[in-house]
Formats: structure tokens, C-alpha cells, sequence
């Protein structure tokens, strides 16, 4: 499913406004796509958006980035790339603990 697909669902999603009903159950036909096109562009969000959330820990600062691009063999450079890795790690580490919760 593309960007575009993905956007078009979420914005039609925002816009169900389902009736009161006593009981825990609605209809298919409330809905204004398909459960499995809804569920699919849903998924294809969490994913971007996990991509997204580890790709941070691969930014640094400016003076970092320019002394390891200078210094590629560095004890420093080292520990730079270490706290990225660990950064994502970390990142993957909390999406799952937050995955498990929903």
C-alpha cells in the first residue's frame, strides 16, 4: 500500500463517527474502507513510524559528526558510533515493550 493509499485511509478513518449502541459489536458497513485495507494501512503506519523512531538515534551532533568524518580511526570516532548502535537498541528494545502494551 502506498503513502497516498495510507493518507486516504487514515483521513476516512477520521471521519467515522459511530452510532451509540448498547452492545460492544459494529458493523462492517460503518466502516468506509475494508477491515483488511483499514488493519493493512494501520500496520504500514506502525512500521514508518518505528523506522522512523530508531532511525533518530542515528543523528548526532554537528561538531561529532565533523570530528569522526576527520577522524575515521579514533578512540572517539569508536565511541560515537557505539552510543548509535546503542541508541538503537535501545529504541527497538522500548517499540517492543510499547508493542506489547497495545
Amino acid at each position: 500500500m502506498e503513502n497516498d493509499d495510507i493518507e486516504a485511509v487514515v483521513q476516512a478513518a477520521k471521519n467515522i463517527r459511530l452510532k451509540y449502541r448498547k452492545g460492544t459489536l459494529n458493523p462492517l458497513s460503518l466502516l468506509p474502507e475494508s477491515k483488511a485495507k483499514l488493519k493493512a494501512a494501520i500496520k504500514d503506519r506502525i512500521r514508518l513510524l518505528s523506522a522512523s523512531y530508531i532511525s533518530l538515534a542515528g543523528f548526532v551532533d554537528d561538531d561529532n559528526v565533523l570530528f569522526a568524518e576527520r577522524n575515521p580511526t579514533s578512540k572517539k570516532t569508536r565511541r560515537i558510533y557505539l552510543k548509535i548502535i546503542e541508541d538503537m537498541e535501545t529504541a527497538q528494545k522500548e517499540l517492543r515493550c510499547f508493542l506489547k502494551k497495545i
